[in-house]
């Protein structure tokens, strides 16, 4: 149970106690199971679900979609699926139009500047191909009621045949690993890591991953313009451990696997990249990945046009934190403080983030933000990620905040450390105002249920995150059930969803010479949608982007209120108002209208 009341235990201890719903909580997850867990057979097959019961391979075929050598290498879920079939319903948004809200701002800012409606982003790319079949627009969006749909489009003629490494003139080959450990997703990892948690919610085994997949695949085949090409998913065993690779090692069984994608199947794309070395190694390979986590846009440039992520880049979250900093936190007074913080002090405001360079390379937007204001932070902290040391580095970020009297942190950090800070803070009877920057999952209601409650019911911030729907309420949910009705997604769908989404929409954009090159001008030239997970685009006034969330909105931390991800009390209470960093208006933050609760 979440309580206000102080608990004798160690907020890692709590963490362990507690059980709770489905999210997307990687970076915790991860970044605690090698210390908390034992690492799982690495011989683990894709057959076995993780309680050690026997599946049946034939059930993940259920559907239709003829899966095949799952004791062996790797599944493949071949190409499925004809042009005209239903559109997810229940997604309570059409047409892409944005969520209405009042106050500072405009609801919706300018809309972003692509090449416009239709574009299929150029029919040169290194392909050397001249394709004689054409492309046109046709009446409406590829698929209606879905708010994130690119414009039709109708093709007839050749696609040109082969055109890139994993291309033919009926296949694209995209992959997915399962990496070592049994981590796999979001719910594996929490499956690893809880020790108290409803099996019938957070029980997905490889094989319901793997069906979710080929529906998911079936669904994109069937909904957007390929040019004459099917998606073909391989599902393989890869040798790097995400627990590994999201405490900073692992590069070089991460360079195997990437080596297996581009060498052995050839792959245009992978949709599984959901950790930097793992990314970092595709990428290398010139392979086409998505899903690496809250990367710096530095990170993206120097890595194009091969790596995308549904997640928002830290650099444009480090550019909000920054502007909301300066124009809605420095020179005032403290608003929100709680125990040992009374309001109506001066402000003193202190930066807490890891010395990780990527943290740091976003972190210091936000220093230099402040500093150019003529109000720089009063500290500028930073610690080791490292699972080892966690608890004393909390234990000395929590001595120099109290000791130096800070009234309001920026938080810049992981989810992790700040379990074992605001115990900490908890505990020395201090709580400050925390302005929390919406990276590295800490906006997440499940994330943020594992914080000590009395020291973050102090909490606002920003995010870039639509309002989550419950499960089977979604547009991933929606898409998965109109190909396979008899059975139900599993629990991260929309994870998938949102990756296999930045890939169709990449393909379809691209024209039928798809390339690398093509595929990034086909992002660049989304005209862009707003929906469920948050206003979309991959080009902002003329800057392209490699990540779709581009604004973001207010929210605050109500430790009592019932979440709708999870059914546990703590949720985030958010604005419907949508911000840019340009877009921030002058006075108070727009949060806790009745106070901290």
């Amino acid at each position: 149970m979440t309580s206000r009341g102080r608990s004798p235990l160690r907020p890692a201890q709590k963490f362990l106690l507690r059980g709770y719903g489905p999210a997307v909580v990687l970076a915790a997850a991860f970044l605690l199971i090698t210390l908390l867990v034992p690492t799982i057979d690495p011989e683990h097959d894709v057959s076995t679900a993780a309680s050690g019961s026997s599946v049946n391979p034939g059930a993940i075929a259920s559907n239709g979609l003829p899966v095949s050598g799952l004791g062996g290498t790797s599944s493949t879920v071949p190409a499925g699926g004809t042009a005209g079939g239903t559109s997810p319903s229940g997604s309570g948004s059409s047409g892409g139009s944005g969520p209405s809200g009042s106050g500072a701002g405009s609801t919706k800012g300018s809309s972003p500047s692509g090449s416009g409606a239709g574009s299929t982003g150029g029919t040169s790319g290194g392909s050397g191909q001249s394709p004689a079949g054409s492309a046109a627009r046709c009446t409406g969006s590829q698929v209606p009621g879905d708010p994130y749909s690119p414009p039709c489009l109708s093709f007839s003629g050749s696609n040109g045949g082969a055109t890139s490494p994993g291309v033919t003139g009926s296949t694209i080959t995209i992959t997915f690993r399962l990496p070592t450990g049994g981590v796999y997703d979001t719910d594996s990892a929490l499956r690893a890591l809880i020790t108290n948690y409803n099996q019938q919610t957070l029980g997905d085994t490889p094989a319901q991953v793997v069906r979710t997949l080929g529906d998911l695949v079936s669904y994109f085949n069937q909904h957007f313009q390929f040019y004459g090409r099917k998606l073909v998913l391989q599902v393989y065993h890869g040798q790097g451990s995400l627990t590994s690779e999201f405490t900073d090692s692992g590069q070089a069984q991460a360079n195997a696997d990437a080596l297996t994608v581009s060498r052995q199947y050839h792959a245009f794309a992978d949709v599984s990249a959901l950790s930097q070395p793992y990314s970092q190694a595709l990428s290398t390979d010139h392979v086409v990945n998505i899903g690496s986590p809250y990367m710096s846009r530095q990170y993206y440039e120097q890595n194009a046009p091969y790596a995308y992520s549904f997640f928002p880049n830290c650099t444009g979250l480090a550019n909000e934190t920054a502007a909301v900093a300066e124009k809605q936190l420095v020179g005032q007074n403290v608003t929100w403080g709680g125990e040992g913080v009374a309001d109506g002090q001066p402000r003193k405001i202190a930066i807490v983030a890891p010395d990780n360079p990527v943290y740091q390379q976003c972190a210091s937007l936000i220093s230099n933000g402040l500093k150019s204001s003529g109000h720089p932070a009063a500290l500028n902290l930073s610690y080791t990620l490292d699972i080892t040391q966690i608890s004393q580095e909390a234990s000395s970020i929590e001595q120099q905040i109290v000791n130096d009297k800070i009234t309001t942190v920026i938080w810049a950090g992981d989810p992790v450390t700040l379990v074992f800070l605001t115990g900490d803070l908890d505990n020395a009877h201090y709580v400050p105002e925390w302005l929390n920057w919406g990276a590295a999952f800490s906006d997440e209601d499940t994330i943020s249920q594992l914080e000590d409650q009395t020291a973050w019911a102090t909490a606002a911030g920003i995010t870039n995150n639509g309002a989550p729907p419950a499960y089977g309420s979604s547009l991933g949910y929606f898409a998965a059930k109109s190909i396979d009705p008899s059975n139900p997604p599993v629990n991260d769908v929309d994870v998938f969803y949102e990756d296999l989404y930045i890939l169709a929409l990449g393909i379809q954009l691209a024209g039928p010479d798809l390339t690398p090159v093509n595929f990034e001008k086909g992002l660049f030239s989304y005209p862009g949608g707003e929906g469920q997970y948050g206003p979309w685009s991959f080009n902002i006034n003329g800057t392209p982007s490699w990540t779709p969330q581009y604004e973001f909105r207010y929210e605050w931390w109500d430790p009592s209120a019932i979440s709708a991800e999870d059914g546990d009390k703590g949720t985030w209470m958010s604005g419907s108002t949508w911000y840019t960093a340009a877009r921030v208006p002058s006075g108070a933050l727009p949060v806790f209208p009745n106070g901290p609760q």
